[in-house]
Formats: structure tokens, sequence, C-alpha cells
């Protein structure tokens, strides 16, 4: 399955995007974890982590668009590659 868009997967998701909306879901989870449970805490712990290490891969993501723009306007998937 490729979820990514590309040449061979037009219709495929942006990864930033994807990323974006990940970490929204997760938070959204998250926040419905009850404090009756002592392992929700620990789940929670997990999750804010696993929130961080997503936002992060979603702002290394959006540098590497910003340094794609030198090189030129994007094509879309049907167009030509800038790398």
């Amino acid at each position: 399955m490729t979820l990514l868009m590309s040449v061979d997967n037009p219709e495929g998701h942006k990864l930033e995007e994807l990323l974006s909306r990940l970490q929204q879901e997760l938070k959204d989870k998250t926040a419905k974890l009850s404090d009756a449970c002592p392992i929700n805490a620990h789940i929670r712990i997990n999750n804010l982590a696993i929130i961080a290490l997503l936002e992060s891969a979603e702002e290394m993501q959006r540098d590497t668009m910003n340094r794609l723009e030198y090189l030129g306007p994007d094509q879309g998937p049907h167009g030509k590659p800038r790398v």
C-alpha cells in the first residue's frame, strides 16, 4: 500500500500533511484517556513523546519543502521532479 504522493501515486498524500493529521489524531485519543486506569498515565507519556517526534518529523519535512522551492515551483505528481 502506497500512501505518499508521487508520480506513481498521484492521489497519495503529502508527508507533511499526514504527519500533521497523525499528531492531531493522537492528541485527540490521548485527551480521551481516563485517569481511572493507572496504565493510562504511562500511555499518555508515550503518546506525548510520539507526538513530539511527529512534530520534529513534520518540521524537517517542511524544511525540505522550503528548500525545494529554491529549485522551482512544485509541479505536482504529474510534473517534472525537482530532484
